[in-house]
């Protein structure tokens, strides 16, 4: 497959794919006789699975450093469990982070509007 049409079935854009594969996230495609890249059509759920992943706050280190499954799934329903269990709690973290600083920032505007009152 070449370039656009591996993007298009995957989703994504085809500079996408050139970093992915410059960054070594993905192998580098064959050539053919005129410099074109040939893509086989099993990179679209690699592609589709790193894309999701990005989505889900994971980074590209994270979802290299990820041991590759066997079967129909890039990785293990287990493993994958895990580290969605893992992104959970961090999101959550952040979550209450962010409600905490808004308290605090709330805070200071009616003190600041007391102050002002005056």
């Amino acid at each position: 497959m070449k370039i656009g049409e591996i993007a298009k079935a995957a989703g994504v854009t085809a500079s996408r794919i050139r970093f992915y594969e410059k960054r070594g996230i993905i192998p580098p495609a064959l050539r053919g006789e005129n410099g074109y890249r040939d893509y086989s059509p099993d990179l679209v759920g690699t592609l589709r699975y790193i894309d999701q992943a990005q989505r889900l706050g994971f980074t590209l280190r994270e979802i290299v450093d990820v041991e590759p499954g066997t079967g129909e799934h890039p990785v293990s329903c287990t493993v994958a469990i895990e580290l969605l269990t893992e992104k959970l709690a961090a999101v959550d973290e952040v979550i209450a982070e962010a409600k905490e600083r808004k308290q605090r920032i709330k805070a200071l505007i009616a003190e600041l509007d007391k102050t002002e009152a005056l």
